[in-house]
């Protein structure tokens, strides 16, 4: 998921900068960036923060399931953009500790750093952080869903114990750390604003008077780095909310460009040849290997895409993929879903509502047995490799 460049908020108000700065979402990023030095000459925030080479791992001997949960939440969501250092005291739930590394760097201006203050202030609500209330009616509901949902009784149990852990809510460093870091994020608007009509060399009244988008653009044209994945999907991105031919020609141009490096280029890349930017690529082949390849690289979207939509109803952007392979990639998926791959918050929602997915009784026999054979393929070496990528082996 992407937060949308929100440009009419920030020409509203200068608070509404953040929201425009902290694009790209910091939810699919996939490998950390950095420069090796600040401005000052001082040692680069990468590295401060990577201190080693993996980030936290869950060991499934220690620990319960939903510490692996909360830890693979924070690698999914922050590993492009801190180090493994980082990344392990989010996992322990040591805020403080992370805004005594990522302010002096937020403070310099480094994005990533003002991403990750952003999350830990809550957009200034702190006092929303508190504990969820659910009613025993409200668990015995929605556990109920997930059951009927064919929910297995592991899954309803991690589920459960997933609840309670919500119930408890944030701990005092939490709501600490959220306090100081809405302080700082006040302290630097003013800053971030000035830099940001810096950047397009016009002041705000002009801004408010022109169109959203091709200031987006703009800007993204300006702090676009060639060679660097995140800047080129970021541009791409908006040039394909353009919608002509000339800009999604671009996009295209720079997806393939990033895709050598970024798996999320390499799904969007894909989605682009298949759905079309301008036209749909006559053979799906270059398509369906780009997906193959991110999602062994443990790109949600990738995955979903070759599993095939959850609901019928759903979209699907490649519906002419082979049934085997299509019912492979739906295993594979499940065993990354059940192992807690991507985080607690997908792994609720996945837990109550599994949807529907490619079953050997609709295939022919001979396509029951490709299917079955590509399963145990992707299932051996690949998926122990996929689980090591996301931290969850």
């Amino acid at each position: 998921m992407r937060r949308a460049w929100a440009l009419s908020l920030l020409l509203l108000s200068a608070a509404a900068v953040l929201v425009w700065l902290l694009v790209p979402s910091v939810l699919q990023r996939a490998a950390h960036r950095a420069p090796p030095t600040t401005a000052t000459g001082q040692p680069s925030r990468a590295a401060s923060t990577q201190g080693a080479t993996e980030g936290p791992r869950s060991d499934r001997t220690s620990g319960s399931f939903t510490q692996r949960l909360r830890c693979t939440q924070a690698r999914f969501f922050y590993r492009r953009v801190v180090g493994p250092d980082v990344l392990r005291l989010l996992c322990e739930r040591r805020p403080l500790s992370v805004l005594k590394i990522e302010a002096p760097f937020a403070e310099a201006g480094d994005p990533h750093a003002i991403d990750v203050v952003a999350v830990i202030a809550n957009g200034g609500q702190c006092d929303q952080l508190g504990a969820s209330r659910w009613s025993a009616a409200g668990r015995a509901r929605v556990l109920a869903v997930a059951e009927q949902n064919g929910a297995t009784p592991q899954t309803l149990h991690r589920l459960e114990e997933l609840i309670a852990e919500e119930e408890k809510g944030p701990t005092a460093e939490e709501i600490d750390a959220c306090r100081q870091a809405s302080d700082l994020l006040a302290k630097l608007k003013p800053g971030m604003l000035q830099q940001f009509i810096a950047a397009l060399d016009r002041s705000l009244e002009k801004l408010r008077g022109e169109n959203e988008l091709d200031i987006n653009i703009e800007y993204a044209r300006k702090m676009l780095v060639h060679g660097d994945a995140e800047s080129e999907e970021n541009l791409a991105r908006l040039l394909l909310d353009k919608h002509t031919p000339e800009s999604q020609a671009e996009a295209l141009t720079l997806l393939r460009q990033a895709s050598s490096s970024s798996p999320l280029a390499k799904t969007e890349l894909a989605t682009c040849l298949l759905q079309g930017c301008p036209t749909p690529a006559p053979d799906p082949t270059e398509a369906r290997q780009l997906l193959r390849d991110a999602a062994a690289a443990g790109d949600l979207s990738a995955l979903m895409t070759l599993a095939g939509p959850r609901d019928p109803g759903w979209a699907d952007p490649d519906p002419n993929l082979p049934p085997p392979e299509r019912y492979a990639w739906a295993q594979f998926l499940r065993r990354l879903h059940e192992e807690g791959c991507f985080g607690a918050s997908d792994y609720s929602a996945w837990a109550t509502f599994q949807g529907q997915r490619p079953s050997l009784l609709a295939m022919s026999p001979a396509d029951a047995a490709a299917a079955q054979a590509r399963a145990a393929e992707l299932l051996g070496e690949q998926l122990a490799k996929t689980r090591a990528l996301l931290g969850c082996d």
